[in-house]
């Protein structure tokens, strides 16, 4: 019998030998074949499910964000409280080895789209993704009353992803420690609590 072969983890393999690659040597030496044999794979059969540099990268992207995907889905998040969004917020910033790969990985491809368009444009699809999903679980949670009614999901939504994006470049460029770049999330997390009214002085 043929043997039968599943496209899609081969596709999931590369995608991973891609961070590989490009956390170690960068965008120039990401090249098919540094992938394939990061990968353990033939070239040609690298070549034929990444025949684009484009497609490279989108591996590359599709597998970091699998990997944040599988631990945010371990995040209790009925209700969504801050406490939710703090740790959604935690997982995608270098706070342990584990994501500072990830963000070393994200760093690069980010200096790549300075001068690359297509780069540029998988990585802000990428991006409004994430801002799409923080939206949505803060207006879930402005919903549900365990977030300050007064804030503007769409709004605290993009704060929070710039301010993540700065936290990330800071810890990896300019040695701030991942305890005080936590500590600077929660400050900023502090007010998506809802507050009780003051009472009226007599």
């Amino acid at each position: 019998m043929p043997k039968l072969v599943d496209h899609e983890e081969r596709r999931r393999h590369l995608g991973a030998a891609a961070c590989v690659v490009l956390a170690r040597a960068g965008s120039v030496g990401m090249t098919v074949r540094a992938v394939a044999a990061e990968a353990g794979m033939a070239l040609a059969t690298a070549q034929h499910y990444l025949p684009t540099r484009e497609r490279m990268v989108r591996a590359a992207i599709d597998h970091l964000a699998a990997r944040v995907v599988r631990r945010a889905r371990a995040i209790p998040a009925d209700p969504v409280t801050a406490g939710v969004i703090r740790q959604a917020a935690r997982e995608l910033v270098p706070l342990d080895a584990e994501r500072a790969f990830e963000a070393r990985v994200w760093l690069v491809l980010t200096a790549e789209a300075l001068v690359d368009d297509q780069v540029a444009a998988l990585l802000a699809e990428s991006e409004a993704e994430l801002r799409a999903n923080l939206e949505r679980l803060l207006a879930l949670g402005r919903a549900g009353g365990t977030i300050d009614a007064r804030i503007d999901p769409r709004v605290e939504a993009t704060a929070l992803v710039t301010l993540l994006d700065g936290i990330t470049v800071r810890v990896l460029t300019t040695g701030l420690d991942p305890a005080d770049a936590g500590a600077e999330i929660d400050r900023h997390l502090a007010r998506l609590t809802p507050r009780t009214a003051a009472r009226p002085v007599d």
